[in-house]
């Protein structure tokens, strides 16, 4: 996938996803597309969309799923070590709070639950 239709990709799921998703997690994932951290913000994504079970669509999780799949990570597994999602990427796309119906975006984003 090239760098633009990966920074499309990221905006449209970002709008899609709306008031869904916490403020700080849009700004990290945009500031890492812009810094030429796709893999980063992809793993980030992906990693609070299934730890906190938002709720997302079939729609959303293609999206989601693209994102992942952009990365070649056989046989550079220690390049991306630091990224998670990307190594285990079906797992982290069947945690996914996949709902036929997801929430309208909302001004405010969801309580977080506390970290372990």
């Amino acid at each position: 996938m090239d760098l633009v239709r990966f920074g499309a990709v990221v905006d449209e799921l970002l709008d899609r996803l709306g008031g869904r998703l916490f403020d700080d997690t849009r700004e990290s994932v945009r500031s890492s597309v812009w810094t030429g951290e796709e893999g980063l913000a992809a793993d980030e994504l992906a990693g609070v969309l299934s730890t906190h079970r938002i709720p997302v669509s079939r729609t959303e999780r293609d999206l989601l799923r693209e994102l992942l799949y952009a990365f070649d990570v056989d046989g550079h597994e220690e390049e991306f070590r630091h990224l998670p999602s990307l190594h285990d990427r079906e797992r982290v796309l069947a945690a996914l709070n996949v709902v036929s119906d997801p929430p309208a975006p909302s001004p405010s984003p969801p309580p977080r639950s506390p970290d372990p």
